[in-house]
């Protein structure tokens, strides 16, 4: 194994232990296991979907309602405190991932231009 290749596997391993990657998967686990947001979801594609179809066939009234009862969905869903929270543990995951990603960037740039590769 190279180097490089031990490198990739401790910061592998310590980004799939952080907190914050920890706290993700374990509310995304929560939420995988409520059936009952999966068909409100399932329910607001469909109305969507509905939306789409009706406003090529030229049914604006239906269309209109189709959005209206999607909307409906999406506000519940927005409004669900475990979704809140799956969603700030997902952010506080991606900057994790994004603050790693920007500072190797870096780090392969700067080594780049002293011509070190």
């Amino acid at each position: 194994m190279t180097e490089l290749e031990k490198a990739i596997q401790h910061l592998t391993s310590q980004l799939q232990n952080h907190s914050s990657v920890l706290a993700f998967q374990k509310v995304e686990e929560r939420l995988k296991e409520l059936s009952e947001l999966k068909d409100e979801v399932i329910q607001m594609k469909i109305y969507q979907q509905d939306v789409v179809l009706y406003q090529k066939i030229h049914k604006e009234k239906a269309a209109k309602q189709a959005a209206s009862q999607a909307d409906v969905l999406r506000q519940m869903l927005e409004d669900s405190p475990l979704v809140q929270d799956y969603r700030q543990k997902m952010q506080d995951a991606s900057d994790l991932l994004q603050y790693v990603t920007q500072r190797l960037e870096d780090r392969i740039n700067e080594e780049l231009g002293n011509g070190k590769w």
